[in-house]
């Protein structure tokens, strides 16, 4: 797999790592694997990504920040820079909360009594590390509304999605800003129709090579 270190137009310091091959997810094939791990497990790399997202929804209300794939370093982050006392900040001073849904037995995304009272009735912000296909977020949408949350917004390291049904997707990587990168769904792959193998299957969290 060839592989590219790739910088954020937003932050020249802000790095990603691109392999490119043929990768298959849940719900997309994909030219390209998007290797975020430094922005959500070192500090230094989280807080800067936090800041980059805080200063494009700093005008949104937000009460709670809901993490997915493992992005709740960068979630506390987020929720620090959003809460600083700012001239027009609407979060100065605030507690945010910063919280991760449960799964189920049958896959279905819930959250546990004791974290009911941070989304029953509050402007809710959902983070996550990549956005392909856009079904994962919208599974999050439902939940969310399901416990009377409201989402704001939708916050992401990668997406390439600029709205999930009328929100908008905040992100600090685009297609773009990865050279020849494609997504499609499974039935529509043309690496599929061209007959390229499978390189890896990927997740948020790591690369099973077959």
């Amino acid at each position: 797999m060839a592989t590219i270190k790739v910088s954020s137009p937003l932050n020249r310091n802000l790095t990603v790592t691109a392999y490119s091959g043929h990768f298959a997810t849940r719900h997309s094939h994909n030219s390209h694997y998007i290797d975020i791990t430094e922005l959500k497990h070192r500090h230094i790399s989280a807080r800067a990504a936090a800041m980059e997202l805080a200063a494009m929804i700093m005008l949104k209300n937000v009460d709670t920040i809901v993490c997915l794939d493992g992005s709740e370093v960068v979630g506390s982050f987020l929720a620090r820079h959003l809460a600083k006392k700012e001239l027009l900040a609407l979060n100065s001073d605030k507690n945010i909360n910063v919280i991760t849904p449960e799964y189920d037995s049958n896959g279905q995304l819930i959250f546990r009594d004791n974290l009911l009272p941070m989304v029953q009735g509050q402007d809710v912000l959902i983070l996550i590390s990549t956005v392909n296909s856009g079904k994962t977020i919208r599974r999050t949408l439902e939940c969310v509304e399901y416990y009377g949350g409201k989402v704001q917004g939708i916050t992401a390291i990668f997406s390439t999605a600029e709205q999930v049904d009328d929100l908008p997707v905040y992100s600090l990587f685009k297609p773009r800003d990865i050279p020849g990168y494609t997504t499609s769904s499974p039935e529509a792959c043309p690496m599929c129709a061209r007959g390229e193998k499978i390189t890896a299957l990927a997740n948020s969290y790591v690369l099973s090579k077959l």
